[in-house]
């Protein structure tokens, strides 16, 4: 049974209060691998109104989640440095930092930020501003296709999906993959339309062996799009289908009857994993549909013997 892997990446959602020049640099490169904006508190302990600043900032971290809030007291003997470095001369200022322009694409950037907004004062409006102009979206992996060739295969399997006929749609996504075999898109489009075509029990699907060899490659495309793109929660969700698939009751009935019930545990147990992540790493709809999905899945598992 496969099971799926933990997100990586620093906890967002709360400010992090900056301890050293290592630990401000470390998270700075985590930020720029990920094309994710700082933002950057600098306060001091004896600053009135960056006391009253500070739950205003703790409020948005949690509304951009995607986004890197930081703090940084001016007058610790080890973050001191980071503060002479951005001219910080009045408490309290905000930073907002990003990648350096033309490296928003790079998988690698080796410049060492931009620094794009800077706001003195206890301004909540004005702080409310900045955030929202700079703030992270949750991440998606390009969609354009190396060649055209390769865009005219995924558009037709888009269409043909729409028409609900789902053999066809993920022949034509086979072929785009061949064309364009880094993209995550496909392998997630993919492994949706093996998962309609299992419910549809038709074309090609309408016995369980057939059912549950097409499981088997739903479950191998959930998994290469979960190792290729990591921070896309969307295919996360794309795996949590698949597991969920390995695990039900037709897929397990070649399984020792005293054994399905803990093969149904595994897989709703990497279901569950994988549902988190798509939640951590997602906005919006698919977010709203993984945490639907994974209240169920909670469901079950409370319900197993």
């Amino acid at each position: 049974m496969a099971t799926t892997k933990s997100k990586t990446s620093a906890t967002l959602g709360a400010p992090i209060e900056v301890s050293s020049v290592s630990e401000w640099n470390s998270i700075l490169r985590n930020a720029y691998a990920n094309n994710q904006t700082v933002v950057a508190d600098f306060h001091a302990e004896w600053c009135q109104p960056c006391k009253v600043i500070a739950p205003v900032y703790a409020n948005l971290a949690s509304q951009q989640p995607f986004t890197y809030f930081l703090r940084v007291d001016v007058d610790g003997n080890r973050t001191r440095p980071i503060a002479a470095k951005y001219s910080i001369s009045a408490m309290p200022t905000f930073v907002v930092i990003k990648r350096p322009p033309g490296e928003e694409g790079a998988t690698n950037a080796t410049g060492k930020g931009v620094v794009v907004e800077k706001l003195q004062g206890a301004d909540p409006q004005g702080l409310a501003r900045i955030t929202n102009t700079h703030a992270s979206r949750a991440y998606a992996p390009p969609s354009t296709l190396q060649t055209p060739a390769a865009e005219k295969a995924k558009d037709l399997g888009n269409d043909l999906f729409k028409k609900r006929q789902y053999a066809a749609a993920v022949e034509e996504y086979s072929k785009a993959i061949a064309l364009s075999p880094d993209s995550g898109v496909l392998y997630a489009n993919r492994a949706l339309g093996y998962y309609k075509w299992i419910q549809s029990k038709r074309e090609g699907a309408d016995s369980a062996e057939a059912r549950n060899a097409l499981r088997v490659k739903q479950m191998q495309d959930g998994l290469k799009v979960t190792n290729m793109q990591e921070r896309w929660g969307k295919g996360w969700v794309r795996l949590a289908e698949a597991l969920l698939e390995s695990g039900c009751e037709e897929s397990l009935e070649n399984v020792a009857e005293d054994k399905r019930s803990e093969g149904r545990r595994v897989s709703l147990e990497g279901a569950e994993e994988a549902l988190t992540n798509a939640i951590q790493l997602s906005e919006g709809k698919v977010k709203i549909e993984a945490q639907s999905v994974l209240e169920n899945v909670q469901k079950a598992m409370a319900a197993l013997p």
